[in-house]
This record gives structure tokens, sequence and C-alpha cells, in this order.
């Protein structure tokens, strides 16, 4: 199907609306979608111009009634199996999804990447992202069962220098771990911009990939040992971390009573997000990778808040709806502990900042 700029059309999948912008060498089509979510990339077959919708629709033919014919005895009924359990209906499977990251033009410029674990399992895992071959980053750890976490960002330009994950996960049974599921994912543009869908976890449209439908829940014996570290080792690295981190807490907690008062008046209840309140030199700080520092920081801010236990704080971003606003309200809806958020004119800080009121 051809499209000219300014058409209307539908993606056929996630059923989103928008208005082409431009048409793109390689079957891809440049879409405005609508309600503010940015301009994308998509392939042309996944999409179809509203107009045409609406003539298929109408055109549906009308089926003629007949006359009943006879009845015959009624057979007697079949036994019908139970409706699956509740616990299976949630299962989704081990999924990544990559969260676009917009700018102040609601361009992509980043993709957050999050594992969701929909299965009863608790899981382990590490997450490689490469691109030429090369690691970007690597990720590890464990995961409850119908869990999500956000794990780190994928730059927009990634895309074009041959991106590619490796995801490693085994179930956690007593006593060892499940079999390795093991699977290696290439992310090719044309393909990761289809994959466009709404992802309940999120509670908005991200690029989804299915890695692995099931987990088994049975043990094996340990696989022949990689080149690189096992996962194995990787789980009783994090069961030795686990440890001491218990024995730090319980150390921190003889000692909480004297210092929790003098931290807590001593925590600035304002974090200003400006880049060049963060950094040094902010000249030498590239476009792309401002925001991803910026949220940084604030996470950082945000967990020592809940820490110190205080009341409330602000966070200073700038005024208008910039990228930057919108990243951080759209954490704010799913950070625990958090009773409410408003944007409103203070008389310090007049539109630019967000305050945080805690439970």
């Amino acid at each position: 199907m051809e499209f000219k700029i300014g058409h209307r059309v539908r993606m056929q999948r996630t059923d989103n609306y928008g208005v082409v912008t431009a048409i793109l060498p390689g079957g891809l089509v440049e879409v405005r979608l609508d309600a503010g979510k940015g301009e994308l990339p998509l392939p042309a077959d996944i999409l179809e111009k509203v107009e045409d919708q609406a003539a298929k629709e109408g055109k549906r033919p009308r089926l003629k009634k007949e006359s009943a014919p006879p009845q015959k005895a009624a057979a007697p009924p079949k036994a019908q199996s139970p409706p699956p359990a509740k616990e299976d209906e949630r299962n989704r499977g081990v999924r990544l999804a990559f969260d676009p990251m917009t700018d102040n033009e609601a361009n992509p410029v980043a993709y957050e990447v999050y594992l969701l674990n929909g299965t009863p399992h608790k899981i382990i895992y590490e997450l490689k992202m490469m691109t030429h071959g090369d690691r970007r980053w690597s990720k590890s750890g464990t995961l409850e069962g119908y869990g999500k976490k956000r794990l780190d960002a994928v730059e927009y330009r990634w895309l074009n220098e041959k991106l590619n994950c490796e995801l490693d996960v085994r179930t956690i049974l007593v006593g060892g771990t499940g079999p390795r599921n093991f699977q290696r994912i290439n992310l090719k543009g044309q393909q990761f911009f289809s994959k466009l869908q709404d992802v309940p976890e999120l509670y908005r449209d991200a690029h989804l990939y299915m890695v692995f439908p099931t987990l088994s829940a049975t043990p094996s014996a340990p696989a022949a040992a990689p080149n690189v570290p096992s996962l194995k080792a990787i789980t009783q690295v994090a069961v030795q971390q686990k440890f001491r981190e218990k024995q730090a807490k319980a150390q921190a907690n003889k000692r909480k009573v004297e210092t929790n008062l003098s931290e807590k008046l001593a925590f600035e209840d304002s974090i200003d997000l400006h880049i060049d309140k963060l950094v040094e030199d902010p000249e030498k700080i590239a476009r792309h990778e401002v925001l991803p520092l910026q949220l940084k920081h604030y996470d950082e801010y945000m967990d020592q808040a809940l820490r110190m236990g205080v009341d409330r704080v602000f966070i200073i971003h700038g005024v208008g709806n910039g990228v930057l606003k919108r990243a951080i309200h759209s954490r704010l809806h799913h950070y625990p502990f958090v009773r409410n958020f408003v944007n409103e004119h203070h008389p310090k800080y007049g539109y630019g900042a967000t305050e945080v009121i805690f439970d």
C-alpha cells in the first residue's frame, strides 16, 4: 500500500492512530502518533489508511436469514475441561521491553530496557547488550516471579550499529537452579519498530520481544562451563552479596538511632537536575548522554530520600513540558511510597520544580 505525507493511518497491531510525516527508504514510513507519543519510523506493511479501514467495515456483507433446519435430538453434553487457574492467566513468559525516551520534539533518543518476568518463578538472569560484537553494558541479578526490573538504556543510534543482546536465565529452585535458558536476539531497525505494542506492566506502549514463553522448574544437571562466568557463579556471588548486605544492615541498625537524625537534618530537600549543576564541564557531555545522566542522579536522590524518611522533596527540572519533566513524572507514577506529586507554582522555584510527597 502506498502512503503519502498527510495520510491518516492506523497501526494494525496496537490500534494506535497517527499522521504520515515522511516516506523513508527500506519500506519505512515516519508517523506522528496521536496524544503526543512522538514520531516513529514504522514498516508500511503494519499500517493502513483510516479511510480504507472505514471502507472495509462499511462493505461487510449481510448474512441472509435462512429457515431453521429441522431440529435433531440434542446430543449429550460433552465434558468440558475446567477453566485454567488464575495464576496461568498471568503467565506471559520472560520478555524484554524497550521503552522510548524522547526529546523536546518527541523524537526518540534512547530506549530504557526492562526485563519482565511473566512467570511464577524467581529467576537469576544476565543480559549483555552489544554493538558490532563489542559489549556496551551487562546486567545480572535476580528477579521475583511476575516482577519487572529496569536495567539500562539503549541509544537510538545503536540500532544502526548491529545491535544485539544475549539473555541467560535460570529458575531458582530449592537446593539449586533449573535448566539454562539462553537466547541471542538481533535488534534490527525495521523489525524493532514493528514490535511497538501495549505493555501492561509499563502501562504504556513499548517495543516488546518475547524471549522465553515458558521456564522449566525441574532441576537439571549443570551445563558445561562457558567461556564467560556461569550463572552458577553469578548465583554464588549474588548469595554472598546478599549475606554481606544482611550483615551490614544488622550493623547499621545498631547505630541507626544516633545517625538518622543528623543525616536527616543534613539532607537537602531539593535536587537541581540541570546538567550544569551535576557536572563541572557540561560541554564534555554528549547530547544523547544528558538525559540518562540526569535520571541516574534523580534515582540516586530518590533512593536516599526514601532511606532518610523525609516527608517531601522538590525535583528541579525547569519550566515547560520538556523531556526531563515527562521522564520524571512517568517514573513517579510507579515509584513506591509516593503519595502524590504536583508541578504547581512555588515561591522559590516557580513552575520549574515538581513537589513529591511521600507516605
